[in-house]
């Protein structure tokens, strides 16, 4: 039974893995592999390798001889940086380690055990192309704002129309109930079903003693 590491990331605490780690663990299930460890990794993928800690947990779990094989829902989950992601790749190779993409199906050390230069091929382009999106999305992004101010355009929230802190509390009532019972932020968002960064922000009312909701 191969032994198997699951994957997963996202940039921002707000988003959620959930999706990734269903998704994975249902193929595994399939394959009857046996799952190891699942990895979430909340960390923006153009973080260099040595800078993500829970990417090296998965480096020291594989270099401990414990995996057989790594499964991502698609390759930008390893890295936004191609050349971050290829440095992973080589590194998992050399611990005959595999690394199996689920969106298109492609695995480094198939059943033979050696290397698939077409998948490593296929991974390098993947992987440049992920860079290449965000790159662009952030070009883009900045490009509309510059505009934006050549119009004379205000940028962000209009005055007044932001929410005083007794209305937010109400609103998020549920969130206030749980952080009151003793629940972490982490907790109060997966019972709530709203972002850490709402329920922080919640947090940080309460601890000012505003008035109670």
């Amino acid at each position: 039974m191969s032994r198997v590491a699951i994957f997963t990331r996202v940039s921002k605490k707000s988003q959620a893995t959930d999706r990734q780690v269903s998704e994975l663990t249902e193929y595994a299930g399939q394959h009857r592999y046996q799952v190891v460890a699942t990895f979430t990794e909340q960390i923006s993928g153009s973080t260099k390798n040595d800078k993500r800690p829970v990417l090296q947990e998965l480096l020291t779990l594989a270099m401990g001889g414990q995996l057989d094989k790594v499964l991502v829902s698609e390759v930008s989950r390893l890295g936004r940086s191609t050349v971050e992601v290829l440095k992973v790749l080589e590194q998992l190779e050399q611990l005959r380690v595999s690394v199996f993409v689920l969106n298109y199906h492609i695995e480094t050390l198939p059943a033979t055990g050696k290397p698939n230069p077409l998948a490593l091929f296929m991974l390098t382009l993947l992987a440049d192309l992920a860079r290449m999106e965000k790159e662009t999305l952030r070009e883009r992004i900045h490009s509309g704002l510059d505009e934006a101010r050549r119009q004379g355009k205000t940028l962000g929230r209009r005055k007044g129309t932001g929410k005083s802190d007794e209305q937010l509390l109400k609103d998020h009532a549920d969130i206030v109930r749980q952080l009151r019972s003793g629940q972490s932020i982490r907790n109060t968002a997966a019972i709530t079903a709203k972002g850490e960064a709402t329920v922080k922000k919640v947090k940080k009312l309460l601890e000012a003693d505003l008035p109670k909701s």
